[in-house]
C-alpha cells in the first residue's frame, strides 16, 4: 500500500506515465553475462573448495586425524571447486552437481551432529558450518529464476 502510493506521487511529480516507469525495467546487474548472485556462488565455491581441499591434502600428507574424513573433505573441496567452474560454465551439470554435494554433506553433518556419524572423524563444529553454507547455496540454487537459467543450460 504504501509503495503504491509513493509510486503514484513519484508519478505525478516527474509527469511521468506508468507505462514510462516500467518501460526502463532493467534486469539485476550481471557480470559477463550471468547473474551477479551465480558470480558470487561462484567465488565462494571455489574459495571453500580451494580451503578444504587444501586442507584436506594436508591431513592426508600428515597422516593425522581419521583417514576416511581427511579424503572425504579433500573430495568435497575438489567437487566444490570441479561444480562451481561448471556454474560459472552455465552447465546444467554444474547445478546438479552443486545440488548432490550439499545434500551428501547435509546429510553426512548432520549425522554427526546427532552422534550417528556415517564418516568418523567429523567434527561437530566444521559440520554446522558446512550445513550453513550448503543450505545457503540450495536456497539461492532453488529460486525459480536460477533454476529456469540452468534448466535451459546443456
Amino acid at each position: 500500500m504504501a509503495t503504491n502510493v509513493i509510486f503514484i506521487i513519484a508519478l505525478k511529480c516527474c509527469s511521468l506515465t506508468k507505462r514510462d516507469v516500467l518501460s526502463k525495467f532493467t534486469y539485476p546487474k550481471s557480470f559477463k553475462g550471468r547473474y551477479s548472485g551465480v558470480f558470487v556462488l561462484v567465488i565462494l565455491q571455489f574459495l571453500n573448495g580451494v580451503v578444504h581441499a587444501v586442507i584436506g591434502l594436508s591431513l592426508i600428507s600428515a597422516g593425522s586425524g581419521v583417514l576416511i574424513y581427511n579424503i572425504y573433505t579433500f573430495l568435497y573441496g575438489f567437487f566444490n571447486i570441479l561444480f562451481g567452474y561448471a556454474l560459472w560454465g552455465g552447465k546444467k551439470s554444474g547445478w546438479l552437481g552443486t545440488v548432490t554435494v550439499s545434500l551428501f554433506v547435509i546429510v553426512v553433518d548432520l549425522s554427526a551432529i546427532f552422534d550417528m556419524p556415517l564418516i568418523a572423524g567429523v567434527p561437530k563444529n566444521a559440520a554446522l558450518g558446512e550445513i550453513l553454507f550448503s543450505l545457503f547455496v540450495m536456497t539461492y540454487l532453488f529460486q525459480p529464476k536460477i533454476i529456469r537459467l540452468f534448466k535451459e543450460a546443456r
